[in-house]
């Protein structure tokens, strides 16, 4: 990669002529790439610069002369994003925003589903609310509606609890307890959430998320191991996340299938807890309660699984939170088994791993691209999941060509057609059928005819 060339790249945002950049103008121009003007990275870099500067007087535009521009510069993402190196390239990126805000447009009218009811804080929660936010691998963020709405992140904290105990223990001793497979019915089903060994059967149902995070800092008291929950978030999205307290209140009330697991599972040790202590699957049971009421909102939680996408890198620290290893066994679960019992129809419509929680979030993770989108719709289908949210998932695919499977073969189809169409130019050139070999033009047209087609949707390549 050739170095930038970082005096020139001054002289283009410098449109006043006077050997200044304006701090605005270097903030649009990152926002063309997709960082936000709050970016903590890019508020870091200018803020520390520009104190370390001549003071400005309050209310006056602040500016950068030459020398603090390769001071701010020095900031990775900033240095990347004016190379024009960022996860996804700028005009991509563009790209991408637009058909994100043509599908957001298109679903405002969309109103089947109902609102999860076996709690209130779910059953009481607006309808209509509707937002969907990307993140990528570099912190490039786009958000559209209710993006930055706090709401509990519900299931969608089965990954991450799954990848702090493979971290914590590793993936042979964490699958002693947990198992690998689809469980074949719903994410609460008694009958099916266990193996005859009372094994449950993977970390995407509530058996297996209270089997992975009974193997977090189990050593310790609950206030530690809750600490280190929250500790692990704020690392993946760049902030703490809140925490419900109403959600978690109802769902340690009403939580009776959950704790009767949790006691089934113990009846078989295969769960991790102190056989001394009688109360201690309830207690692993109101664990698990208190992460799924986490508080997050769409773009945050998009920061979350960008750090999946990214193979364990958190995008706004740069931080490793998890090896390559872990962040693909999570996603790996995920694609099988993240989508409650329509897993395998949402595979086949989306191929993408993906995990759904019943307050009606979504977040999809986008490997190739490294980066992740998450939708927040509360109204879900018989399955528990966002209506709205699969149905972007499914248009955001088919739109940008991303499904892994449906466009296998696509440049075999194209080299085709290229061969083809130099198969007849040359039968062109030869002047007529005496020249011809035989079967050269039969041939030709049926490469052209084979390989020919094309998606309608524009493709991020």
């Amino acid at each position: 990669m050739a170095q930038l060339d970082l005096e020139s790249v001054f002289r283009s945002l410098d449109t006043d002529r006077a050997n200044m950049v304006w701090k605005w103008k270097l903030q649009e121009e990152l926002q063309q790439s997709g960082l936000r003007g709050d970016d903590p990275r890019i508020e870091r870099a200018l803020n520390w610069t520009l104190s370390n500067g001549t003071p400005f007087q309050p209310g006056q535009p602040e500016w950068l002369d030459l020398e603090q521009f390769r001071m701010v510069a020095r900031e990775p993402v900033i240095y990347r994003a004016l190379q024009g190196e960022l996860a996804v390239p700028a005009a991509e990126f563009a790209e991408l925003s637009r058909g994100i805000e043509q599908i957001y447009a298109d679903l405002q009218d969309e109103r089947s589903g109902e609102v999860a009811q076996y709690i209130p804080t779910l059953r009481n929660a607006d309808p209509d609310r509707f937002g969907i936010a990307i993140c990528t691998a570099d912190g490039q963020v786009y958000q559209v509606g209710d993006a930055e709405l706090g709401f509990s992140v519900q299931s969608t904290s089965k990954p991450f609890s799954y990848a702090m105990a493979l971290e914590q223990s590793g993936a042979e001793d964490v699958h002693r307890w947990v198992g690998q497979e689809q469980s074949g019915g719903t994410f609460n089903d008694p009958r099916l959430s266990l193996d005859a060994a009372g094994k449950p059967q993977n970390p995407m149902i509530n058996a297996g998320a209270m089997a992975t995070l009974a193997l977090v800092e189990p050593e310790s008291d609950v206030s530690e191991r809750f600490a280190k929950v929250e500790q692990t978030w704020a690392k993946m999205m760049g902030s703490q996340p809140g925490f419900d307290h109403r959600t978690f209140l109802a769902e340690r009330d009403t939580g009776h299938g959950n704790r009767g697991l949790a006691n089934l599972m113990a009846a078989k040790d295969m769960l991790k807890v102190d056989p001394r202590d009688r109360d201690a699957p309830q207690k692993t049971a109101e664990f698990y309660f208190a992460v799924c009421s986490l508080e997050v909102d769409a773009r945050r939680l998009a920061a979350a699984g960008a750090t999946l996408a990214n193979g364990g890198v958190a995008p706004y620290t740069g931080e490793r939170v998890f090896s390559q290893e872990t962040a693909g066994r999570v996603l790996s679960v995920m694609g099988h088994s993240g989508m409650y019992n329509d897993s395998g129809k949402f595979s086949g419509l989306v191929g993408l791993p993906a995990k759904s929680g019943v307050s009606g979030n979504v977040m999809m993770v986008v490997p190739e691209k490294r980066l992740a989108v998450v939708t927040f719709s509360p109204r879900l289908d018989e399955a528990g999941n966002s209506v709205r949210g699969v149905e972007v998932c499914r248009r955001l695919v088919n739109d940008f060509g991303l499904h892994p499977y449906k466009g296998l073969g696509a440049e075999r189809a194209r080299e085709a057609v290229t061969a083809g169409r130099l198969a007849l130019d040359g039968v062109a050139r030869a002047g007529g059928a005496a020249a011809r070999p035989a079967g050269t033009e039969s041939a030709a047209r049926a490469a052209l005819s084979s390989g020919g087609q094309r998606s309608t949707g524009p493709e991020i390549s």
